[in-house]
């Protein structure tokens, strides 16, 4: 379980927020985000088994939300089969109350 958090507020220059911006959309982050990263790289002191343990950290979240993905796809999948199998069933009521005979073998094909 993570700690938790309390906000910060810190005053920067229009170029350093550009910055950040710019670097923000480079890794498709937020300004927020990779200023609250370089802050807490900042504080390791360049500590470089801080910083790998961060890493796995996020490594860790990373595996968790693809493995989250995977599942969501394969429901989605199924969820897609089951939906074409109904509109052909619904389909072929259509066409019964319609009075329209489909031939067996079509009916299965």
């Amino acid at each position: 379980m993570s700690e938790k958090t309390r906000p910060l507020s810190i005053r920067l220059t229009e170029s350093d927020i550009d910055q950040l911006t710019e670097r923000a959309k480079r890794i498709s982050g937020t300004p927020t985000g990779v200023a609250r990263e370089l802050i807490r790289s900042g504080l390791t002191d360049g500590d470089p088994f801080t910083q790998a343990e961060r890493l796995l950290k996020i490594e860790r979240r990373l595996a968790v939300l693809s493995q989250d993905l995977q599942g969501m796809m394969t429901a989605a999948d199924g969820h897609s089969h089951s939906l074409g199998q109904i509109e052909a069933m619904f389909d072929a009521l259509l066409k019964a109350l319609g009075g329209e005979v489909e031939p067996v073998e079509a009916r299965h094909a």
